[in-house]
């Protein structure tokens, strides 16, 4: 009888595993996540060097509303990797302003993929950023993370 239970509990804990196995083989995604240290071309376009899974981005600004703490900015970015990838993503940064700091601002934007080419094709998804950007000297520093999947 306790020989049919052991049997029983590891016939259960290998079909969990093998259906995990399966669901995860499906899904196919990839972590997005790395540091950006980006500069400002002029006032609607930056250029980034990331470390991670992406090297490199150029972000346009098309679009800004004033708030009572900063700065919504709608935004289109390009992010590219050394590894043949390409991502395109629509996006909505808010920017917070830092007491006692001129023209400095907490900076959160959060990315949403509308096309992906190379290695990328067919992943979609969002990631996130945040970090700080001194709008006076056209700086920044990010920390972006996510995860994005195939479709």
């Amino acid at each position: 009888m306790g020989n049919l239970i052991y049997k029983a509990i590891l016939v259960t804990i290998a079909m969990g595993l093998l259906s995990f196995n399966v669901y995860s083989a499906d899904k196919q995604c990839i972590p997005m996540g790395g540091m950006a240290l980006a500069e400002a071309m002029d006032e609607t376009h930056l250029v980034a060097a990331l470390s991670g899974e992406m090297t490199g981005a150029n972000a346009e600004i098309i679009g800004q509303k004033k708030t009572e703490t900063g700065l919504i900015l709608d935004m289109e970015h390009y992010f590219i990797s050394n590894k043949n990838g390409l991502i395109k993503t629509k996006d909505k940064a808010i920017l917070t302003a830092v007491p006692g700091e001129d023209q400095t601002y907490m900076l959160k934007i959060n990315y949403t993929v509308i096309d992906a080419k190379g290695i990328y094709e067919g992943y979609r998804g969002e990631f996130h950023s945040f970090g700080l950007i001194k709008l006076g000297k056209g700086q920044a520093v990010l920390r972006y993370k996510g995860e994005l999947c195939k479709q």
